[in-house]
């Protein structure tokens, strides 16, 4: 027979305990018996000893039969629940006429049993049941009518707990069901709350923002992935400390923390790592008790890097349109003029009107030049990132750019570990950025081209696992004063120059969520170390 229950370990723990409640009257009923208690309690001359000791005997046994089908869970709980309640019935007739018939009480132990019964089946079973027991405790009157002619009728006492047998029965079956309703719905908000905190927590841990929860002594709490990477951290739990891992970040949070006043500077990280823009917010009102020390505060970390980026395109966009709305008025004036000193140049006899006219024309071309590169960084598009092995990739490249510069071989020296080194870039971009610099390095070494020594160098980071690359060259190198201004557009000290060489690398490059730095080599000359992206 399939179970109509659900059968849930809750269900049969609780089977268990009424079953233990079971064998606990069959226990107590054995014990007042053979410890001669039976006469004293009860006083009835239709009082049967050796009936109730054999009931109480065999309901002790079929309580420890029950324990055991309890146990193996077989059969299914429904046909337990409809044996244990016939057994009860049966058994505990049989001991209420041994001790004499319904006014002795033991009948009411009827109640408790189909009371506990109906908890386990359904409402019209339940009621089954009680019509069961109240017929067995009318048929016992009957048949103690007949057999103990002197016994008194007590059939109004028979109907009367027959009546209290049905109430318990339909009370606790409609509790019952109204609790099994209560605890579904109750199990359905519990589920649905887990999904939704599942959920957001999905959401959190996968967001481009960082996301930190810590207090206000510095232990972390939470943070999501953004900010294990942000951070350069394999792992960040409740144990770890923010000073620990980023010392200024922890310096910004105190004062943050001490005037509480927001400082929107980036935060320069190690080499390698992103540029931090962190927020503060307070989870915890500063009333509470012991604020400073147990006080929660929700730190957002932001990736400079890519919020110059956003800005950096809004300001394009806008150059964009500028630029192709003037290019086209800027050019045909250009134009004239230089095609005006071409003419002016061939027909001039005077040196120095020759010399005035070869200023114009550079001048002009200079001008043309800056209006290609602004044409050129409005139509930037943002990089579509490959994996590159980068030694075969070099290797074809130097054999492409020694050709055209007229230079040799060992004049570009590339030094790659692992051999297998990889990096994400989109390549055309790379070859730009490449061709760029290793330009910058003939164009201002201030030696002759046969001097120049290029050194390509590539390798991984110790402290975080980032590819990188050197492009370092034996030129003059790059004085303290200037370093700061290299990447700015249109700042050059080169009287040729149009100032945008490396501002336009440096924007390609951070396209592709890399990053360009300057490092002042110690042996003199130039170094531009380009940091990418690890392709798995």
């Amino acid at each position: 027979m399939k179970s109509s229950i659900e059968q849930t370990p809750e269900s049969w723990y609780r089977l268990r305990l009424f079953n233990y409640l079971r064998g606990s009257i069959a226990l107590s009923f054995t014990v007042i018996y053979y410890n001669g208690w039976l006469e004293g309690l009860i006083f009835h001359s239709n009082l049967n000893p050796d009936l109730f000791a054999t009931v109480a005997l065999a309901y002790m046994v079929l309580s420890a039969v029950i324990a055991v089908f309890l146990h193996i869970q077989k059969p299914d709980l429904e046909t337990q629940v409809i044996i244990q309640t016939m057994v009860d019935i049966a058994c505990i007739t049989m001991l209420m006429h041994a001790t004499g018939g319904v006014r002795t009480g033991v009948g009411m132990l009827l109640i408790i049993n189909i009371a506990m019964s109906a908890l386990f089946l359904q409402r019209r079973i339940a009621i089954l049941f009680a019509a069961i027991a109240t017929l067995a405790i009318i048929a016992e009157q009957i048949y103690a009518q007949f057999v103990f002619f002197s016994n008194t009728p007590g059939f109004t006492q028979a109907g009367l707990l027959g009546i209290l047998i049905f109430l318990s029965a339909i009370l606790t079956s409609y509790t019952s069901e109204r609790l099994m309703k209560s605890e579904l719905m109750a199990e359905e908000a519990s589920q649905q709350l887990e999904s939704i905190v599942q959920m957001n927590e999905h959401i959190i841990r996968n967001m481009r923002t960082g996301i930190m929860v810590l207090r206000n002594n510095g232990r972390i709490l939470m943070a999501n992935n953004s900010s294990c990477e942000l951070l350069g951290c394999s792992k960040i739990d409740t144990n770890t400390r923010l000073e620990d891992i980023s010392p200024e970040l922890y310096q910004r949070f105190q004062d943050w923390i001490d005037n509480g006043i927001q400082n929107h500077q980036t935060i320069q990280q190690a080499q390698g790592l992103p540029d931090l823009q962190p927020g503060f917010s307070r989870v915890d009102s500063p009333e509470i008790k012991d604020y400073e020390e147990s006080g929660r505060t929700l730190i957002f970390l932001e990736d400079a890097t890519q919020l110059a980026q956003r800005f950096q395109q809004v300001k394009l966009a806008s150059l964009g349109r500028l630029t192709a709305s003037i290019a086209h008025e800027i050019r045909n004036p250009l134009a004239a003029i230089n095609h005006a000193g071409q003419l002016l140049q061939e027909t001039s006899v005077e040196e120095a009107d020759r010399k005035l006219t070869g200023i114009i024309n550079t001048q002009v071309l200079r001008l043309n030049g800056i209006v290609e590169n602004v044409l050129q960084l409005s139509r930037q598009q943002r990089g579509t990132p490959e994996t590159i092995e980068l030694l075969p990739w070099l290797q074809e490249f130097r054999e492409e750019f020694i050709s055209t510069q007229k230079l040799h071989a060992y004049q570009i020296d590339i030094k790659i570990h692992p051999r297998d080194l990889r990096v994400l870039f989109d390549p055309g971009q790379l070859h730009q950025v490449m061709w760029n610099l290793c330009s910058n390095a003939i164009n201002h070494s201030g030696m002759d081209s046969g001097n120049i020594m290029i050194t390509i160098q590539g390798s991984t980071d110790d402290d975080y696992g980032q590819p990188y690359i050197d492009i370092i060259d034996n030129g003059s190198g790059i004085d303290e004063k200037t370093r700061s201004q290299i990447f700015e557009p249109f700042f050059t000290t080169s009287s040729s120059g149009t100032g945008l060489g490396l501002y336009i690398t440096k924007e390609v490059i951070e396209s592709n969520r890399a990053k360009i730095r300057y490092i002042a080599p110690p042996a003199g000359g130039t170094c531009f170390r380009i940091s990418f992206q690890l392709a798995q």
